[in-house]
C-alpha cells in the first residue's frame, strides 16, 4: 500500500510541477486539457516502466535458480524457493495485462486531473 500511495504521490507531483512551470516559465500557453493530457502519459508511462522492472527482477530471481545456466531449472535445482519462485512468475498475469489495464487506470487518472484543474483555473479566472 505504501508503494501505491508513494507512486500516486509521485504522479501528482509531476501534476504540480508541470502546471508550475506551464505558469512560470511557459506563460500559460498550455491549457488544462494539455497539462492533464501530458500527466496522464507520464502516468502510463511509469505503469509500463514499472511492469518492465519488475519483468526484469523476476526473471533475475529465476536466474538464480538456474545453476547450470541452460534457462530451465532442472529436478536437480528443484527447491521450496525455487519452486515459490517459479509459481509467482507463471501466475502473475497482471505483468501481461498492465498494458491494457494501465489505459483504463490512465483514463481514471486523466478525469481525476482534469476536473480540480478546470475548478482551480475557473476560481482563478473569477478573481
Amino acid at each position: 500500500m505504501i508503494k501505491f500511495l508513494s507512486f500516486l504521490a509521485f504522479e501528482f507531483l509531476f501534476v504540480f510541477l508541470l502546471a508550475y512551470w506551464n505558469r512560470k516559465y511557459y506563460n500559460n500557453r498550455l491549457n488544462n486539457f494539455a497539462i492533464a493530457f501530458f500527466s496522464t502519459l507520464f502516468f502510463y508511462v511509469s505503469i509500463i516502466g514499472m511492469v518492465i522492472i519488475i519483468k526484469f527482477l523476476t526473471k533475475r530471481e529465476l536466474d538464480s535458480f538456474d545453476l547450470d545456466g541452460n534457462g530451465f531449472i532442472d529436478n536437480e535445482e528443484i527447491t521450496p524457493a525455487s519452486r515459490q519462485a517459479v509459481e509467482k512468475a507463471s501466475h502473475d498475469t497482471g505483468l501481461s495485462m498492465a498494458p491494457f489495464i494501465g489505459i483504463i487506470y490512465s483514463i481514471i487518472y486523466f478525469i481525476l486531473i482534469i476536473i480540480p484543474l478546470a475548478i482551480f483555473n475557473r476560481r482563478k479566472a473569477k478573481n
